[in-house]
């Protein structure tokens, strides 16, 4: 013959008549299986199917956590108590909860809660104090002498796991934290902590703490995530480096233009009181201003007589790199240097005269060599 389970009010009838509110709460689907008179009363429920149609999938993070912990302490044969307080329409209630395992009708296992009200006279800061460390991002453990969790708040258990030691969140840095403790110091750092979602930055402090419940020696230990903090630093100091690499960049590449303009500018001191200087390639406002900063500065320390301007590779001259040759050449008469333009070619004439630049009161020759014979010639002639 076979024998029928018994259903889960069927086995839990000897607590109907229970003095101390008892009912079943299946984790899974975040609802009430069964519940004693008690409960109903304290859950403020006018029927009992009235609380079994509640819903509390809406639970704090923190609140989950608890109960996802007990779950994992009850699947090993453990049973839990807790203080809480709790919220039947909006009322609250502080109570201790004893929670040990019970299988449901369909066979999964839920938690069985026994709860014992507390006595109202209990100090209201000190209910206040305890619900605002449940529910406090701040990871807060008490630990025994040896580095074992006496207690952690729900956000602990949330993000670090109930089953890692919490030797093992900070790895290299926990001995340091250990011997801070043991000598009476206070340990302050930020550390990388390995979280169930992954590496994150913690500021940690660690001082010396009493086990109420054991008057023995143990550790208070704290956590707070300044992750986002360290990465906008870190990029904050990164866009600086770059900035800076820029500039450094920039600098270079200014020394590198001012380098190229030379070079493509030369003044050569070729005796006799007369400077050459080569014009290759284009000549526009910003290479004309360069070349006329140190142009005149060389005539003015070398007391030039003569300056030849040679044009023969300057393959492209516009109408404005024809003004800019013009007011050149009349900088350099009012240092009492005289201008000489060599090296003209045909399309380089036809384009001062489409420029409308009146080159008639400066010295013009064809090449180089007869610009320096001339120099010579008309340096001869005032010595």
């Amino acid at each position: 013959m076979v024998v029928e389970p018994m259903a889960l009010a069927e086995r839990l009838s000897a607590l109907q008549h229970s003095k101390l509110a008892v009912w079943v709460y299946d984790n899974d689907e975040a609802r009430i299986r069964w519940a004693n008179h008690e409960a109903l009363l304290l859950w403020k429920a006018p029927t009992l199917d009235d609380l079994l149609a509640r819903d509390y999938s809406d639970n704090s993070p923190s609140t989950q956590a608890r109960l996802d912990s007990y779950m994992r302490n009850i699947r090993k044969g453990e049973e839990v108590a807790e203080d809480w307080t709790l919220y039947p329409k909006g009322k609250p209630a502080t109570m201790t909860l004893f929670g040990s395992g019970v299988s449901l009708d369909d066979g999964r296992l839920a938690i069985l809660f026994q709860a014992m009200l507390k006595d109202r006279s209990l100090d209201e800061s000190m209910i206040r104090g305890v619900e605002a460390l449940r529910h406090t991002s701040l990871l807060v453990s008490l630990l025994d002498d040896k580095g074992q969790g006496l207690f952690h708040n729900p956000a602990v258990l949330q993000r670090l796991g109930e089953d890692r030691p919490p030797s093992s969140w900070f790895q290299a840095a926990w001995p340091a934290i250990q011997q801070a403790v043991a000598h009476g110091e206070v340990y302050r750092s930020e550390l990388p902590v390995e979280l169930c979602e992954g590496q994150r930055w913690h500021f940690v402090e660690a001082r010396p703490a009493t086990d109420p419940v054991t008057g023995k020696r143990g550790m208070l230990l704290q956590q707070s995530d300044v992750t986002e903090r360290r990465q906008a630093e870190e990029l904050a100091e990164t866009r600086s480096q770059l900035l800076a690499e820029l500039h450094h960049s920039l600098a270079i590449v200014e020394e590198q233009r001012q380098q190229i303009l030379s070079l493509s500018a030369p003044i050569l001191d070729v005796g006799r009181g007369t400077l050459a200087v080569p014009i290759i390639g284009e000549l526009h406002e910003a290479r004309g201003s360069e070349l006329g900063e140190r142009l005149l500065t060389a005539v003015s320390e070398k007391r030039a007589a003569f300056v030849i301007l040679d044009l023969t590779g300057c393959g492209n001259l516009d109408e404005e790199g024809a003004r800019l040759l013009l007011r050149l050449s009349r900088a350099i008469g009012l240092l009492g240097s005289r201008a000489v333009i060599t090296g003209v070619a045909a399309a380089l004439a036809h384009t001062i005269v489409r420029a409308g630049v009146d080159l008639s009161q400066l010295t013009t020759l064809r090449t180089l060599r007869d610009g320096l014979e001339f120099c010579r010639r008309s340096g001869l002639k005032s010595g």
